[in-house]
């Protein structure tokens, strides 16, 4: 078929497309004059996409070239800079040394150091830019000590511990000043959120429990509870003076409000329940969670505790189930063990702890009368026991105000919990020691609004809310003060018994003839136990 097609006046490069290498250029004028319309469409279609494709890959060519070139120069740079951080490294080694800087490098309060007119910013922010960045008066809401009491604090530890486990300085990690504020801040009720970032330079949550972890195994090694070696000591042939001495001395403080007449008590016992998660086997090796669920319908540890009149936590033991009654965790701690041994001692020195209902009398452990009428001698012998005894409840509202992290359930495994409770009381009593014959820390305690600071806590959260039921804060719950149901007693038990009663009949015999009575008040009533309150 005859074509009327002009001829192309276009002779395409020989060098461009693959078919103008395969035919010269002429030949290819006349097949296409010879061709039909299909043919010549198709012929155009396939020209096109070649073309389309030689681009492409040219494009490809191209970007394929720029990343080995970009790959050369960042191997260049990295190179250089890894050449140039170990020279400036050199460079400060051999500064410290040439200066005798026996603590390395000496950060500034802006957490940089200069060294040979080179500007080389510190890794982590110092602890005395932290600390003079803060206002006393909120340093002392953050960690509920002053400044001068961190540093006391500090120092009891870095003498403990050593300096090289401490690290006075930022250099190498994060100083023992800041780990301690980290602590705090989270034994305090506060949040990891807010301790991430610049703050104190640490990014990843598993460092700022991990810091704080590290702050309560200082805690723990560094301070300790001497009553009970006190108590030790007396199991001697003619006892120890010093240890009588310091008894002495508990139970007058505890006798200055009685005028001396209620004289022999050395501690305030009670429980109380700190709210835990839910125990598991895999984490905690328990097989049955439900032991911990106590009587108020949460998972909790039975705390048992003795105080002094200063509200100092003399002893305490942390590691009951929730579920347990106050007498019988009370029986399974090596201090009952001891005082039943020293009972004749302790009974010869007229010396004895005070209690609640939930324990069981005997020489060393005082309770009230049961149903004690209004007006009789045994109504004031329990007015003068509670006046001795409300100091441990006293101790566990002031101990569970300070430390914000028992608002809540603590979310650790149960031995990682009891070493929380054993550090947060002696923290608790080093703080009782630092304001002894001052007012200050009493005072701040009454000022500290539990409704401003769980707001403050709160905040932590998106929109001040708390998302989860376990972030949510609850009040102090003492537990198991009711007291026990009546059982098979053994022959001592019996005889501790009577001994007790004994015991607390004297005492109310002394009470009564010093005139020590129960002082009236208004609207004034009593329970079926015989316990006096107002409406």
């Amino acid at each position: 078929m005859h074509n009327n097609y002009p001829s192309l006046d276009y002779h395409p490069p020989i060098a461009m497309t693959t078919f103008s290498r395969i035919s010269p250029a002429n030949q290819f004028e006349k097949d296409l004059q010879e061709v039909d319309d299909f043919d010549l469409g198709l012929t155009a279609a396939l020209l096109c996409s070649a073309q389309i494709e030689i681009a492409n890959l040219q494009q490809l060519h191209k970007d394929l070239i720029d990343v080995v070139e970009r790959t050369e120069r960042n191997s260049r740079y990295w190179s250089s800079r890894g050449k140039s951080r170990h020279k400036s490294k050199t460079q400060r080694l051999q500064w410290a040394a040439d200066t005798n800087n026996d603590d390395g490098i000496d950060i500034g309060s802006s957490g940089s150091n200069s060294i040979g007119g080179g500007n080389l910013k510190s890794k982590f922010t110092s602890w005395e830019f932290i600390r003079d960045s803060i206002l006393d008066r909120l340093f002392r809401r953050k960690y509920r000590m002053s400044k001068a009491q961190f540093n006391l604090l500090c120092d009891k530890i870095r003498e403990k511990i050593g300096d090289d486990a401490f690290r006075i300085k930022n250099t190498q990690a994060l100083c023992g000043y800041t780990k301690v504020a980290i602590g705090l801040r989270i034994l305090c009720g506060g949040s990891y959120l807010d301790l991430i970032g610049r703050a104190y330079d640490v990014q990843a949550p598993k460092s700022i429990y991990k810091y704080f972890h590290t702050f309560i195994d200082w805690i723990n090694k560094t301070f300790d509870y001497p009553w009970m070696s006190l108590l030790q000591r007396l199991n001697t042939n003619n006892g120890d003076m010093i240890a009588l001495q310091k008894l002495d001395e508990i139970s007058g403080n505890f006798a200055v409000d009685s005028g001396g007449s209620f004289l022999g008590c050395i501690g305030a016992i009670d429980g109380i329940a700190i709210r835990i998660r839910c125990p598991t086997k895999e984490k905690d090796g328990v097989h049955d969670p439900g032991n911990y669920f106590c009587r108020k319908n949460f998972y909790a540890l039975n705390v048992q505790a003795i105080c002094d009149r200063q509200k100092r936590i003399l002893w305490i033991s942390p590691t009951h189930q929730g579920s347990s009654h106050d007498s019988t965790a009370w029986a399974q701690t090596e201090l009952h063990d001891l005082l039943v041994e020293l009972h004749d001692v302790l009974k010869e020195r007229g010396l004895f702890l005070v209690g609640d209902s939930a324990y069981p009398i005997s020489t060393y452990l005082q309770v009230p009368y049961p149903k004690a009428k209004p007006g009789t001698q045994e109504d004031a012998f329990n007015f003068w026991l509670s006046n001795s005894r409300i100091q441990i409840e006293c101790t566990f509202g002031e101990f569970i105000a300070r430390f914000g992290l028992f608002w809540r359930t603590l979310k650790f495994d149960l031995e990682r919990s009891c070493h929380i409770i054993r550090a947060a009381s002696k923290i608790h009593n080093f703080l009782i020691d630092c304001r002894e014959g001052t007012l200050e820390d009493t005072e701040f305690l009454r000022n500290l609004s539990y409704e401003e600071v769980a707001s403050v806590e709160a905040s932590a959260t998106p929109n001040g809310t708390n998302t989860e039921d376990d972030d949510i804060t609850y009040p102090l719950v003492t537990d198991n003060n009711a007291p026990k149901p009546p059982g098979r007693k053994d022959t001592e038990f019996v005889e501790r018994r009577q001994a007790g009663e004994e015991l607390r009949d004297d005492l109310c015999t002394t009470l009564l003839a010093n005139g020590n009575v129960r002082p009236r008040g208004k609207r004034m009533k009593y329970n079926h136990f015989g316990h006096a309150y107002f409406e």
